[in-house]
């Protein structure tokens, strides 16, 4: 399963800020990683900043122009990292988020987004469903992308059964996803 998260500038009129995803591997490993966005059209756009969302995240405006990447050089990583696969998101804003980075950056995602987490849960891999609170002690949401989607991650290894194998969502044709397990050779 993959899971990925974003981090806005404002919630409604805000945009992405920070996108970061975590990937199980068939052997319950996980890989992840993250990027700040820094797209300057944005940046001089100072009503779409709110600064409540800034103490959530910790991510100030001088991070973004120290840091940052193009919205370009931001989904060009993520389409190589994900490409033909379908990640999920715990809050359907993440798919706004997705939208607006791949508009900023002329560039189509490669990869889905499934904006339900439900999706990551409904397999027949699940033996229960992990609460937030068992998860937040091994991996601690941080309201970061990277440490979110590890979370989310987290939750997802910890629920399943200890013989089952971990799944993918991939594309099919008709515009639909599928579950497929991946087997840990």
């Amino acid at each position: 399963m993959i899971f990925l998260d974003f981090e806005a500038s404002a919630g409604m009129g805000g945009y992405p800020i920070e996108v970061g995803f975590c990937m199980v591997n068939a052997d319950r490993s996980m890989r992840s990683g993250a990027k700040l966005i820094r797209c300057d059209e944005w940046l001089d756009d100072p009503s779409r900043w709110d600064w409540r969302a800034e103490e959530i995240h910790r991510i100030t405006r001088r991070n973004l122009t120290d840091f940052g990447e193009s919205p370009r050089k931001v989904m060009t990583w993520l389409n190589a990292e994900l490409a033909g696969m379908v990640a999920v998101a715990d809050n359907p804003m993440d798919e706004l988020w997705m939208r607006e980075l791949a508009e900023m950056a002329r560039i189509s995602p490669a990869f889905g987004l499934a904006g339900d987490i439900r999706r990551a849960f409904d397999g027949p891999e699940i033996t229960r469903i992990t609460s937030l609170e068992e998860a937040e002690k091994v991996a601690p949401k941080r309201h970061r992308a990277e440490p979110d989607a590890v979370n989310l991650a987290t939750r997802y290894v910890l629920s399943l059964e200890p013989a089952a194998p971990v799944h993918r969502l991939h594309y099919i044709d008709g515009g639909g996803n599928e579950r497929r397990p991946l087997s840990s050779d």
